[in-house]
């Protein structure tokens, strides 16, 4: 089986959410934070903007599905596998928060992650095997409602590949709610070789961050994000990070000022830092 994954192309994104709306209909997620923009234990995806006006860009915030996800081999119940797919899902069924809860009440998934705390446990959904229990909620590139076999049944996704598309890559044959939502069509879902393969192909214009100009793509695991336009700042959960440095690290790397002015910026302290160590050397010198 193919390892899938999700691209969201910046740039496209107007934040309708469309995709939020469509994930927590898939999933039955309950509506008790509606409005609130950050991932919550009702809510398994956020689409928020990176500056701190609110006016975008707007990225996509949700676990990322990691290679090697820490948060599945310290989860005591076995809930947490990393799928042939590449997604990271999570087992309603065997999913049991009460058990694995430490002194502090902390939970191993949440602390564990790298990105801030993607599960986030709480009664979140109507589903059977989760209504009325508090659950480990997260994206789970909707494995388990798009016709596999799964805990929680449900019908095939839509999809909009093409017959020869599908034949090509079987997992086409559904898309995630999110991906299949999407009027804008910022969100591409497709084999985690070709999306690579189309971010690091130069005439599409995603030149990586390590590499020259300020616009690039970023992602690893199943999930993956591109701009032509802006520097992207890693979207993580934790409401920290996610409030304020990411926004603050984007404008500050991302206006026109800041692109004039960082390089001599860095120059003039580079010079002084030199300057200074030669004093100091010469004062050891001399002493």
């Amino acid at each position: 089986m193919a390892v899938m994954a999700i691209l969201q192309e910046v740039d496209k994104c107007m934040r309708c959410n469309g995709c939020v709306v469509a994930c927590k209909r898939e999933w039955k997620m309950k509506q008790e934070t509606v409005g609130v923009m950050k991932v919550a234990y009702d809510q398994r995806l956020a689409i928020k903007s990176q500056r701190r006006t609110d006016m975008g860009p707007f990225m996509r915030f949700t676990c990322w599905h990691c290679p090697d996800p820490p948060c599945a081999p310290r989860c005591p119940k076995k809930a947490i596998t990393k799928m042939p797919n590449g997604a990271v899902n999570v087992d309603y069924a065997l999913c049991d928060p009460n058990s694995c809860k430490n002194g502090f009440g902390q939970y191993p998934c949440v602390v564990d992650c790298q990105r801030g705390g993607y599960p986030k446990v709480g009664v979140g959904s109507d589903l059977p095997a989760a209504a009325g229990l508090a659950k480990a909620h997260k994206c789970t590139l909707c494995s388990g409602r798009a016709g596999e076999a799964s805990e929680v049944g449900g019908d095939a996704l839509p999809t909009r590949a093409t017959a020869a598309e599908v034949a090509a890559v079987p997992g086409k044959a559904h898309e995630p709610a999110c991906v299949s939502s999407c009027p804008a069509k910022a969100m591409k879902w497709d084999t985690q070789a070709n999306i690579l393969a189309y971010l690091n192909d130069p005439a599409n214009g995603y030149t990586n961050i390590d590499g020259k100009g300020t616009q690039g793509w970023m992602g690893n695991g199943s999930i993956f994000w591109a701009s032509k336009k802006e520097l992207l700042a890693p979207p993580k959960a934790d409401p920290y990070v996610e409030d304020h440095l990411s926004p603050l690290t984007s404008s500050l790397f991302s206006s026109p000022l800041a692109k004039a002015a960082i390089v001599p910026t860095l120059l003039v302290g580079g010079l002084m830092a030199i300057s200074a160590r030669r004093t100091r050397n010469e004062g050891e010198v001399s002493a």
